[in-house]
């Protein structure tokens, strides 16, 4: 990892422990989990065709708002004609949960993603993030969420549109 890299994460870690002064004197505790299906979107779509895998977060906050901290595993299934193969995503991101309803949440989260394409040797990481909606049930939760990460060598984003099936506990 290069030196931005560390920067990064250790505003991560940084936010994590404000966070934690600021929700100190009321703190409830969420916890969950998701499996992640996408499609591709905009130009993404033209090398890749979908995004499967598995995430999971914990947080502190109020009973309407909470800090989260998330990591998960992604996998991209890339196009029969895309040369550079599948590629392989361990997202580490901080962000928000916020329910605007007894039931209905927004989130939105921003970190690091360590990249790996199957023709390289090495990862790299870029800026990801994610926004999305969705429901609260008792334990279960689903979500849609708009994700991607910013393309380092050239201008622009890879995205896609996800679906969160999964729980959550708070």
């Amino acid at each position: 990892m290069k030196m931005k890299s560390f920067f990064k994460l250790g505003l991560i870690l940084f936010s994590m422990l404000a966070s934690q002064q600021i929700f100190a004197q009321k703190s409830n505790p969420i916890l969950g989990g998701n499996l992640v299906l996408g499609g591709a979107t905009g130009d993404f779509k033209n090398g890749y065709k979908s995004v499967s895998g598995i995430d999971g977060f914990i947080g502190t906050g109020s009973k309407k708002a909470f800090f989260v901290l998330s990591t998960g595993y992604y996998s991209y299934k890339n196009q029969d004609d895309n040369t550079h193969g599948k590629i392989r995503m361990i997202p580490l991101k901080a962000g928000f949960r916020y329910y605007a309803a007894k039931k209905i949440f927004l989130t939105g989260n921003a970190g690091l993603g360590l990249l790996k394409d199957e023709t390289m040797s090495s990862s790299k990481s870029n800026f990801v993030y994610d926004a999305g909606i969705g429901y609260h049930g008792s334990f279960s939760n689903i979500s849609l969420h708009y994700d991607g990460w910013k393309k380092r060598n050239t201008d622009g984003t890879s995205n896609t549109i996800q679906l969160r099936l999964g729980f959550a506990l708070k």
